[in-house]
């Protein structure tokens, strides 16, 4: 069984353990775009991202074990010559524990951000999601999510990054 629940700076240990993964993943993917891990990740900098205002952070919780986390905020919309107002929601990431994947956590988190934009009275939830990550490409088509634009860039210098020592 999969709970939800507001995540609380306790549970720095178990999301930092698997946003760690999520940078290695997306570091792999596009390594001159993708630091390999969070840049100075502590307990503190996890509260002040608890503590953001028009923002909702979750955790998946699992036999009493900290096995999911995603981190929302609201947009309230802005109106233009081009398009109309659309009140929504961004999901900012998304990460489950590696043996926790393919049990409904990621399900669970979906759920829960998507009644807290129904709370909003959101438009729409969206996401951006790596093109080379086709396993998180087929789990948010299969709940619902479908492609709404492509962003494009050209790169016009390479820059070479330089990784942290071991």
């Amino acid at each position: 069984m999969i709970s939800v629940r507001p995540a609380h700076h306790t549970d720095f240990e178990a999301v930092a353990g698997m946003m760690s993964g999520f940078m290695a993943l997306h570091h792999r993917f596009e390594p001159d775009q993708f630091r390999p891990a969070l840049l100075g990740f502590t307990e503190a900098i996890f509260q002040t991202w608890l503590a953001q205002k028009d923002e909702l952070h979750i955790v998946g919780v699992a036999d009493e074990s900290v096995v999911g986390y995603t981190a929302a905020g609201r947009w309230p919309g802005q109106s233009s010559d081009f398009g109309y107002p659309r009140r929504g929601v961004f999901i900012y990431n998304l990460v489950v524990a590696p043996e926790a994947r393919r049990k409904g956590v990621g399900r669970a988190l979906f759920a829960a951000v998507e009644a807290w934009a129904a709370d909003f009275n959101a438009e729409y939830v969206g996401l951006n999601v790596n093109p080379a990550n086709d396993t998180a490409k087929a789990f948010y088509e299969a709940l619902g999510y479908t492609l709404a634009s492509e962003y494009r860039s050209k790169t016009l210098r390479h820059v070479t990054r330089m990784s942290p020592e071991p």
